[in-house]
This record gives structure tokens, C-alpha cells and sequence, in this order.
């Protein structure tokens, strides 16, 4: 019995003698110790504990273009590839483009246009006014038809147009601004204005020049087709005439002219006045479209105009551009017009111009 308290005495010894030795180098224990994980251990890549890149220096000789077969070949560690660059516009001649040959312009061409008013134009959505004009074009034809007729038997020849034929003769023998001259007076002569609702008891109808020439009326748009169909039996080139419907911020109301290319320069004729203008010498004409043998177009908001605005992003029609006196976003009869609006199709027009 003796033995057990001297064996209880040795373990306490050693007991307290491991308690010293714990105490006396700590450093050692924690080193034992389980090292802590941190929860976000998992989302640290290699890429994140890699020293920095250097940064990239630019070149300062010019811009430096790369294709995309070029750039995916380089993230694959693959041979440079070797082919010409293509882009999707281009301000110079020496780089190849995608866009087709008729559209690559120079900066020199992109800094004019041939178009009215020195806007640039693009083809209007179809709608009503595609509708209308693809009708009277139909009409033109038929009075064409009948004017050939006319040219072949003149004892089967209306009064229409015998009398559009005799206009078309005198406008033929003319040349220069006397031929632009000598159409305007003629057909203003001949046809006396009246509104379509005082005539058709409705608004906005078209006719072709033999109607008009018919019953001796007609409104602004009959006199522009009119001149519009005897200037090209004169012998004007289709492309060089425009039917152009505007907004006339005098009187607050919309208008049809014929705009004809005289050269470089554009002449319109007006129902409203003998003379002749040139169109920037109108500035209260708002140019909204204009209609030729190719079909309707828009005019649009000239465009390196917009290229020096930072927030112009799109080409937009010109009646909306900012800035433009009296611009509204409703193209139709003026606010004290009994007439209803024409609702058409174009994005971003309400109303397609209503002329009565």
C-alpha cells in the first residue's frame, strides 16, 4: 500500500515537469498547430498571385490595326497571321472595306452631297406615301401613253394633251435656266390653284398632269407632278428632278415644289411665285422627302454635322433635327387646320405632310 502514493507523487512530477516545458517554448507549440483556412482560399487563382505585367507601351507613330484571326491566333500562341486588314468604314481609299463599292466614299465626297439643300436623303419606309406616289406613277405612265398616241394621231388627242404636248414643245426648244423658266410660267398658267378639298371634296389627292391639265386645277403637289412629267418629256434626265414635299414655316404649313439639278446647283420651282430660287437661298423650307423615279426618300440632318456632335449617334430625318426654328415631330396640316393627320409608317414620324 505504500508503493501507490510514491507512484501518485511520480506522475505529478512528471505531469508539472510537461506543463514547464510548455510554457518555456511556446513558439514551438503554435508551430504544431493547425494553420487556419480562410473561407475565400478556393477563389484565389495563380493568375492573382502573380507579379503585375509591365503596362503596355503604345506606339505614338500612328494607329495599329489587327484583324480578328490575327488577334485569336495570338491568344492561342499561335504564327502571326499574315492577311490585309478589312474594315467596316474606311476614311481612305488604300484599306480594303466589306461595305459594297457604292458606298465607300472618300472624306472629300462624304463632305457634300448631291441632293437639295445639301442634306443627305435615304429611302423612306414604306407606308401611305410609297402608296401615293406609286399611284401616281401609274397615272404618269397612262398620260404618257396617251401622249404618244396623241403624237401619232392628232384627230385622237384630248384637249389634255394636246395642250401638255404644246407646253412640252415650247420647254423643249429652251435650254439652260430659260428651259427651267419657261415650265414653271407655262404650267402655272395653265393650272389654277384650288385646294383639293374645294376641288375633291376630300384632302391630299394626287393627280397625274393630264387631270390637272384637264380641269385647269389644281393644288401645289399638281403643279410639281406637272412639271416633274413635261421637263422629262423635254428631255431633263430623271435623276436630275426631285418632287420635294417641305414644311413652309412662313405660313406654318406644308408644300410641294419641283427641285431640278441645274449643273452643281439645285433650282426649285414654286406654284406661289414666277421666279426661280435656288434651294439655300430657302431657309424657310423645312425639307421633309422627296420623291423620284426611284421611289420616296427622306432627307436626314447633314451629316458631318453630326459627326462633330458628340451626342449624335444616328442619322435622323431633318424635320427632327435640334435646333432647326419651329421643328416639331409632327409632320402634317398646321395646328389651325381642319384637316386630319395622315398617320404613315417611318420611324420617328408621326404624321406624313398633309397638302390640301
Amino acid at each position: 500500500m505504500a508503493s501507490f502514493p510514491a507512484a501518485r507523487t511520480v506522475t505529478g512530477a512528471i505531469i508539472g515537469l510537461a506543463v514547464l516545458a510548455v510554457s518555456a517554448f511556446p513558439g514551438e507549440a503554435a508551430s504544431k498547430a493547425k494553420p487556419r483556412k480562410y473561407i475565400f482560399d478556393d477563389l484565389v487563382t495563380p493568375s492573382m498571385m502573380a507579379p503585375p505585367s509591365p503596362p503596355i507601351r503604345v506606339p505614338t507613330d500612328g494607329a495599329r490595326f489587327f484583324s480578328i484571326n490575327s488577334v485569336l491566333a495570338k491568344l492561342d500562341g499561335k504564327p502571326k497571321v499574315d492577311e490585309p486588314i478589312r474594315l467596316a468604314s474606311v476614311t481612305s481609299g488604300d484599306v480594303l472595306s466589306d461595305a459594297p463599292a457604292e458606298l465607300i466614299n472618300t472624306e472629300r465626297t462624304l463632305q457634300s452631297t448631291n441632293e437639295p439643300f445639301g442634306l443627305f436623303t435615304f429611302r423612306a419606309p414604306e407606308g401611305v406615301l410609297w402608296r401615293k406616289w406609286r399611284a401616281v406613277k401609274a397615272d404618269i405612265d397612262a398620260d404618257l401613253r396617251q401622249v404618244e398616241n396623241c403624237k401619232a394621231n392628232s384627230a385622237d388627242c384630248s384637249d389634255a394633251a394636246r395642250r401638255f404636248l404644246l407646253i412640252a414643245d415650247e420647254v423643249r426648244t429652251r435650254s439652260g435656266a430659260a428651259r427651267i423658266e419657261t415650265a414653271n410660267r407655262l404650267i402655272n398658267t395653265a393650272i389654277r390653284y384650288m385646294s383639293d378639298l374645294a376641288q375633291h371634296a376630300t384632302i391630299d389627292v394626287w393627280s397625274g398632269p393630264l387631270a390637272s391639265l384637264g380641269t385647269g386645277r389644281g393644288d401645289c403637289e399638281d403643279y410639281a407632278i406637272a412639271k416633274y412629267v413635261v421637263l422629262r418629256e423635254a428631255g431633263v434626265p430623271e435623276q436630275d428632278l426631285r418632287v420635294l414635299l417641305v414644311r413652309d414655316r412662313n405660313v406654318r404649313e406644308d408644300h410641294a415644289v419641283l427641285a431640278i439639278r441645274n449643273g452643281e446647283a439645285w433650282t426649285v420651282l414654286d406654284n406661289r411665285s414666277s421666279a426661280l430660287a435656288p434651294d439655300n437661298e430657302l431657309r424657310h423650307f423645312k425639307p421633309l422627302y422627296a420623291l423620284d423615279n426611284g421611289g420616296v426618300n427622306l432627307f436626314a440632318s447633314p451629316y458631318l454635322s453630326q459627326r462633330r456632335t458628340v451626342q449624335a449617334k444616328t442619322v435622323s430625318p431633318a424635320s427632327e433635327a435640334v435646333g432647326i426654328e419651329d421643328a416639331t415631330t409632327v409632320w402634317g396640316a398646321a395646328a389651325d387646320s381642319a384637316a386630319t393627320s395622315i398617320v404613315g409608317t417611318a420611324a420617328g414620324a408621326a404624321t406624313l405632310p398633309v397638302l390640301i
